[in-house]
Order: structure tokens, then sequence, then C-alpha cells
């Protein structure tokens, strides 16, 4: 059955169920949006949260309908949240939001209208992209609702609608078996050609996910007629996926498209779909993907090596030890994790030196990468960080040292349990329960049970929830105790 509850409605819930989430759920909500608090603090109360969804979904609607400009973090928390839980009655509020000024508050209504709609069945989806506005309360009443009427109001808002739905499409059948129904098929193919960029955007995503057998052809035909290079992106990639060898003339042809990134995708698809000259090139000047490693921009030098490791071919190696010396660090760190994923044990000479890079995230990367090449000395590279002065530095090595597995930093991890620094205590813990070290199980029981901050507490809990063998300690004071009881933690 379509939902049927209205903004006003969700608003007047019974008092005892307003009044639980009133009691619980405001405090967590002021601090999962508050810029002072750590990653960490933010993320921790957004889980609390979801766990208070069922007594607190009112309050998450009635935060984001709220006008007030000063609550703008809260309002985009909460449609965050919206898009986690299963509760209709936020589907008015988030329209109204995906129109907000905000840019980031639309972008997260937007993505939680997606998920609410990939929740409904395939024929709520067909009648909603065919009727193109949405079917509340009163809408089948002449004049529909006051929100409706205010957030689409014209052709434009109307389009952004439909391509919500086409991406709760896209949503439902990215992890579904199933083919989709051949009348959703034809409203993605309808909408690849008649709409705005969002719609058709959504429309290429929902085609590729289709499982039909016209798919390839569809999109082929969308090579031709498009210009806009996210959409052409978007394609290519979609080709690269379904790999139909048939249509390589459509693809070949964007790859001498003038923006970079396009034809960079062109050149990925062409090698996914079996032409062997498009990765590599077969003689100095020649077209590949493999030569965008030196290219001015630096998202598609990034996207140029993530294809390389896709590839899994040893000629990447020269290129991926080349893209080491990147002047971005994000971009090093992929080549270092790629190098890593991919063996090359010819890059080691190039990867040593970033143990020593400025990023934490490209030193982090060479650290595994280097370790899993089996090169020796790693960790006591990353006790130095962990040991050192630099913040960043220190939180990315105790998060190092837990993936490395190497059982001889535990005794440094154990001491940073104690780090005034909430990040690198937290990343400590987490550590320890992935090294497996029990000697810290006392230690980490005394800081679930003792630490100020409930986000540090949590870390500890996880730690010892893994240490233990997936047994939780639990949340109240009576749970751990008996859990500190039955594992002899003193």
């Amino acid at each position: 059955m379509r939902w049927k509850t209205t903004l006003a409605a969700a608003l007047l819930l019974p008092a005892a169920f307003g009044a639980l989430a009133g009691e619980s759920a405001p405090p967590w909500l002021a601090r999962a949006a508050d810029p002072g608090l750590t990653r960490l603090e933010r993320e921790y109360a957004f889980q609390q949260l979801l766990m208070l969804a069922d007594v607190s979904a009112s309050m998450f609607v009635s935060t984001l309908a709220s006008p007030d400009p000063a609550r703008g973090a809260e309002r985009r928390v909460a449609a965050r949240l919206l898009g986690e839980i299963d509760f209709p009655s936020a589907e008015a509020p988030l329209l109204e939001a995906t129109q907000a000024a905000d840019y980031f508050l639309a972008l997260a209504a937007g993505d939680s209208l997606a998920r609410l709609y990939s929740r409904l069945d395939d024929r709520e989806i067909h009648r909603l992209l065919k009727r193109g506005v949405p079917e509340t309360a009163s809408s089948d009443a002449e004049g529909g609702d006051d929100w409706l009427a205010l957030s689409l109001d014209n052709a434009r808002s109307r389009s952004r609608f439909r391509a919500l739905v086409m991406r709760g499409l896209a949503l439902k059948y990215a992890g579904n078996a199933e083919p989709m129904p051949e009348a959703l098929v034809l409203c993605a193919w309808d909408s690849l050609l008649d709409g705005d960029r969002e719609l058709r955007l959504a429309a290429v995503e929902a085609a590729s996910l289709s499982g039909s057998n016209q798919a390839p052809e569809r999109l082929a035909a969308f090579l031709y007629i498009e210009n806009d290079p996210e959409l052409l992106i978007a394609a290519l990639k979609a080709m690269a996926a379904l790999r139909p060898p048939e249509y390589g003339e459509a693809v070949e042809r964007q790859a001498r498209h003038a923006d970079p990134a396009v034809a960079l995708e062109a050149l990925a698809a062409l090698a996914a779909m079996g032409y062997g000259n498009a990765m590599f090139p077969v003689s100095e000047g020649a077209l590949s993907a493999a030569g965008f490693v030196n290219h001015p921009s630096a998202p598609v030098r990034r996207r140029a090596v993530e294809i390389l490791a896709e590839s899994r071919d040893p000629r990447a190696a020269e290129y991926l030890a080349f893209a080491l010396g990147d002047r971005i660090g994000p971009n090093r760190a992929a080549a270092a994790g790629a190098v890593g994923r991919l063996g090359f044990t010819a890059a080691i000479g190039f990867l040593s030196p970033l143990l020593n890079d400025p990023n934490p995230e490209a030193r982090a990367a060479a650290a595994l990468a280097l370790d899993s090449l089996g090169v020796v000395g790693v960790t006591a590279r990353m006790l130095d960080d962990l040991e050192g002065d630099d913040l960043p530095l220190r939180r990315s090595a105790a998060a190092t040292l837990g993936r490395l597995g190497d059982r001889r930093a535990a005794g440094y991890l154990r001491k940073t349990l104690a780090d005034p620094d909430l990040e690198t205590a937290a990343a400590s813990a987490i550590a320890l329960g992935a090294l497996g070290d029990r000697e810290a199980g006392a230690s980490l029981y005394r800081l679930m049970t003792g630490a100020a901050n409930p986000a540090l507490a949590d870390a500890a809990r996880r730690a010892l929830a893994v240490l233990y063998a997936d047994d939780d300690p639990g949340d109240s004071q009576g749970s751990r105790e008996s859990w500190a009881r039955r594992n002899g933690v003193p």
C-alpha cells in the first residue's frame, strides 16, 4: 500500500512516543551536528540516534522541517538519519529539503529519499515515475498538498523528483539478482532521452543494472548523442561493467574526447571489452590509459592509478612506480595501495621513501604495501610515528599498526590507550582488538568502564568484543560485570 501519512500526521504522534524521543535523542542530535567534536564522537552520536530511531523518528522529521537557520547542521544529520530508517512519513519533509539553499542539506535529503524509494515495490516505483509527483494523502484531491505545490511547482522540480525515484530504482536493483521488470526498463530508456541532467544520470545507472539484453545497445546509442562529460563517464563505466565487444566503436570514439576524464574512462571500457592496446601503449606516444598517470589533472591521475590497479597486469608496475612520486598525497597513497595489492616487488625501492611522507594517508598505505611485499622493519617505523609529536601521524600509526598484524606493537599500543588525544586512544583500542592481544583485556575493560568520553568507551567495548570471540560486554553496568566474570577479566 502506498504511503499515505503527511508531514502534519508525522508530527502528531502519541505523546508518549514524542516524550521518550524528547528525553533521549536531542542531546545526541546536538552532538552529531557539533563541528567542535571529533569525527569519532560525531559518528558515535549518530549511531546512538539510529538505535533510538523507533522512538525518535518523528523528532528527526520535525528537526528536518525546522525553519530555524541556526539548526542547519542538525537538519543535515536528520536528513541522513531518515535515509537509514524505514519511516515513510519522512517523504514530504525530505522532498522539501531537496530544494533547500543549503547544498549539503539538499544532497543528504536527496540521498535519503532515493533510499526511501528503493524500499517500494516495483509497481509503486513505476507509478511514481509515470506520474512524476508523489502520492500523498491529499494528492488525489484537486490542488494537492501545500508542500507538494511548494516543492514541485515547475517542470524542473518534477524532473528532479523523477530522478530521485530513478535513483531509488537503481539502488533497489544494485543488489538484486532478478532482472528489472519490462515496464521499469522502458521508463529507464525513456529517461535516457527525455529529462534533465540529473534524471538522465540516474537513468544510466538504472539501465546498467536492469539486466536487460537491450542495455548495451541503448547505452551505445546514448554515447553517440550525449555531450555532457559526467553523463558520458557514467555510460562508459556501465559499458565497462557490461563488456559488450560488439559496441566498441561507440566507446572508441570517446577515447579522443576533449575532456581527459571522458577519454580515460573510454580507454578503461575498451580494455574491459577486450581491446588489448587500450590499457598500455604499443609505441611511444600511443594513446592508452597508462599514459594518464602523468596528466596535469590530479583527479585524472588518481583515476588512472585505480584503472591500472584493476587491470592486475604486471605491465602496470612501472606506471604505478611513477605515480608513487605524485605531488598529491592521496594520489601517492592510491598508488602505494595498488602496488601492494598487485604484489609488485620491483617497486619496493620507490615505496620505501613514502615511509617518511608528510601525508599520513600515503605513509600508512606505503607501510601496508611494504609489509605485504615482505619488507621487514615496517612495524618499527610506525612505532616511531606512534611515539612522535605529530598528531595526524600518531593517529594514522595507531590504526596502521592494527592492520599490520604485528603482535610486537601491542605493548606500545597499550600505553597509548591513555593518550590525551581521543582519536589516537580509540584507534589504539581498535588496533589491540585486531591484533588479538588478550593481555590488553584488563586495560580495555578499565577504559570501557572508566572513560569519561562515551565514544572512547565504545571503541574499547568493540575491541573487547573482537578479542573475546564476539562476546560483547554490552552497555549496562550489570552486563559488563557479568562479562568480566565470564571471561576472567579483572
